[in-house]
């Protein structure tokens, strides 16, 4: 079964996008910042990450960072989900795999973690 990773400071947010991901069959884990994200990542494997860009302690863009310069980590495609315009994505090409723009529907998510996930099944 393909793992998910959702990370977002606001419980909420990453409670429903999980729940979303579950529903459609993937396996869901919630971190509420970059920094619990990468404690988690030390202990489970995960296809996919979905990160939102503003967090306490390590924002999206440092966890992707941190994610890439880890050999063990670096292939894990990350999606960013942000209220912010998506233009740090284009400062950082290659390093996100995916760009949702808050808020994004269910269907977005969905697609957007199948699609980098068709070969995982």
């Amino acid at each position: 079964m393909v793992t998910v990773l959702v990370v977002d400071d606001e419980p909420l947010v990453a409670l429903t996008a999980a729940m979303v991901l579950s529903d459609a069959g993937f396996e869901t884990l919630e971190a509420h910042d970059g920094d619990r994200a990468l404690t988690m990542l030390a202990q489970r494997t995960v296809d996919v990450v979905v990160t939102d860009y503003m967090m306490p302690r390590r924002n999206g863009l440092e966890l992707a960072l941190a994610l890439r310069a880890d050999p063990v980590h670096a292939g894990i495609p990350v999606v960013l989900v942000s209220a912010v315009p998506g233009d740090v994505v284009s400062r950082n090409p290659g390093l996100f795999a995916a760009f949702l723009q808050k808020p994004y529907g269910a269907d977005a998510l969905v697609n957007a973690v199948r699609s980098l996930t068709a070969d995982a099944r």
